[in-house]
């Protein structure tokens, strides 16, 4: 690695570092006020850290974008307003080399990000909800769908030990509903999952009948590994997880579009970085006066949010509209990179 590269690095990455600090921890800190009230209804301040503690991988990937890009500004910002830019111009540094330097102290930053949200994320969200339902007592609220053969299920939550809540399975011939059957919960016993307290609604001859059970085998394919994931919310799911899940339901016929969403914007994410920290360098190389770091620092919150917003109303517009996930997340990454191709075209 050369030295101007290794100089660049150096500016960037503790800049970086001291952002996620600041955001991360403001952000922890207002987690921590807002189960505060968990406290007060009996649940110690331990259980409460440890909740919060679980959260922070998903909150550090959550932020990183923003993060990188702010950072990308400050470091590059500093080296700009001591003029240390110029010199490098005026000795025959190209903009190109400054670029790769910059990129190549981004790189692992959001390579290491990625796997945060690949590998981390799920299971640390995973053990924030067991933490969070023992103090609160409550089930994971989300529910899903599954298909078993020619029925459709639907399971309304997942209990902290992984036994579900709610379970409604509707039973289809050729299309044409037959059978139906509620159940308060299943557990799983013995490789096999129980059915408890339910009753059964069927068609008979001139009727429907229907008939109560306290406990019935449910043969169903579905480890306990695969419910404790899709008990959570798309967005902590793996891209590898959100992807077999995705494929899943679209062959057995039910709408994916929100696991769909969830799927193209993580997949996606390690470009909308990318282009958001091209964006900030164009804007330093541009101009290499002298500007204050706090109007770096608001010009790159107000550039990642605006960004950001865009992705959040894209996203659930092509449900609405019907054109692909694919085309609205990457919409603000090609605005990113137009933007920032305007940028070094004026400066070159």
């Amino acid at each position: 690695m050369s030295l101007i590269n290794r100089y660049i690095m150096l500016h960037i990455l503790p800049a970086c570092g001291m952002v996620l600090a600041v955001i991360l921890g403001l952000d922890l800190l207002l987690a921590v006020s807002d189960e505060a009230e968990a406290v007060d209804r009996g649940a110690s301040f331990s259980q409460v850290l440890t909740y919060v503690a679980y959260t922070a991988p998903y909150r550090a990937y959550q932020f990183m974008p923003l993060v990188l890009l702010v950072g990308a500004l400050i470091g590059l910002g500093n080296l700009a307003n001591s003029n240390e830019l110029t010199v490098m111009r005026a000795a025959g540094v190209t903009l190109r080399r400054l670029s790769f330097g910059a990129l190549l102290a981004i790189g692992p930053l959001v390579a290491m990000n990625t796997l945060i949200g690949e590998y981390l994320v799920p299971w640390s969200q995973q053990m924030a909800l067991l933490e969070r339902s023992e103090y609160r007592g409550v089930s994971s609220g989300k529910g899903f769908w599954l298909r078993d053969g020619e029925a459709y299920v639907y399971v309304s939550a997942v209990a902290p030990d992984n036994s579900l809540r709610g379970i409604h399975r509707y039973d289809f011939d050729s299309q044409v509903w037959h059978a139906s059957l509620f159940a308060k919960s299943a557990q799983q016993s013995n490789g096999n999952w129980q059915l408890l307290d339910g009753r059964t609604l069927g068609v008979g001859d001139l009727e429907v009948v229907t008939d109560t059970f306290e406990e019935k085998v449910w043969p169903v394919n579905l480890s306990t590994d695969l419910v404790a994931k899709l008990g959570m919310e798309p967005k902590y799911l793996s891209a590898t997880d959100l992807g077999e899940y995705v494929n899943y339901l679209e062959a057995a016929g039910i709408n994916a579009d929100l696991f769909n969403l969830a799927y193209w914007k993580k997949a996606l994410q390690p470009l909308f970085t990318l282009s958001l920290v091209l964006v900030a360098m164009s804007f330093v190389f541009g101009s290499q006066r002298a500007v204050p770091t706090g109007q770096r620092v608001l010009f790159g919150v107000l550039t990642g949010l605006g960004f950001n917003y865009a992705q959040e109303i894209l996203g659930p517009a092509s449900s609405i509209f019907g054109f692909s996930p694919v085309v609205a997340y990457s919409l603000p990454i090609l605005l990113c990179l137009l933007v920032a191709w305007r940028l070094f075209r004026r400066v070159n």
